[in-house]
């Protein structure tokens, strides 16, 4: 697939590379060309330096023949900007966003934009651990239903890299809860004692 990354963080940089060693053609778009330095040195996709809502930036990149867009900077307007143009004016068939503020997932939901919002899992977490409610969250996106649980690690996973972590069909870990941080799934993460691992799965 011919993927475009909006955002050179530690997450745009993480998903880049994953991207490239599966042998997709990636392109990775940032505003400061010093984020690049993220990328791990053998990295083979191509860097484009400017601002990622410019239309003339994003056909330098290509998205006029894209098969996918992710947008992963730190500003959910930025985000949500990419995204639209993206999916409105060049047509690109999978757009997907990563949002910080929950309060702005209905908007990116009702232009038809998935989303993954961090900040929204993170924090159900942590009040299933101390309130004692049910480790289990619902989230739409697009117009599939995702059930993600949050289980503890178990000593057979200590010490072992997350995205080693295999499920059952249909299911998948999504990410970690780490020393209150939440990690994407395909980060750099080594599993220890205290961690919560995210598992998302079709359906309810």
């Amino acid at each position: 697939m011919q993927i475009i990354v909006i955002g050179c963080g530690k997450v745009g940089a993480r998903f880049a590379q994953v991207l490239s060693e599966d042998g997709h053609d990636v392109v990775i778009v940032d505003n400061d060309s010093r984020s690049f330095k993220a990328l791990d040195p053998d990295f083979d996709g191509i860097t484009i330096t400017g601002v990622p809502i410019d239309q003339d930036v994003l056909k330098k990149a290509g998205i006029e023949t894209a098969d996918a867009l992710a947008a992963v900077t730190p500003d959910d307007n930025v985000n949500i900007m990419v995204c639209q143009v993206a999916k409105e004016i060049f047509k690109i068939p999978k757009v997907v966003a990563r949002i910080y503020d929950p309060a702005r997932e209905n908007i990116f939901q009702h232009f038809g934009l998935q989303t993954i919002c961090p900040t929204q899992i993170t924090v159900e977490v942590i009040k299933s651990m101390v309130v004692g409610e049910p480790k289990t969250s619902l989230h739409t996106i697009a117009n599939t239903v995702l059930t993600y649980n949050y289980v503890k690690a178990q000593n057979t996973y200590f010490g072992k890299k997350l995205n080693s972590v295999k499920l059952k069909e249909n299911s998948f870990v999504f990410g970690i809860i780490q020393n209150g941080s939440f990690y994407f799934a395909n980060e750099d993460i080594t599993i220890n004692q205290g961690d919560t691992l995210v598992i998302a799965q079709k359906g309810r």
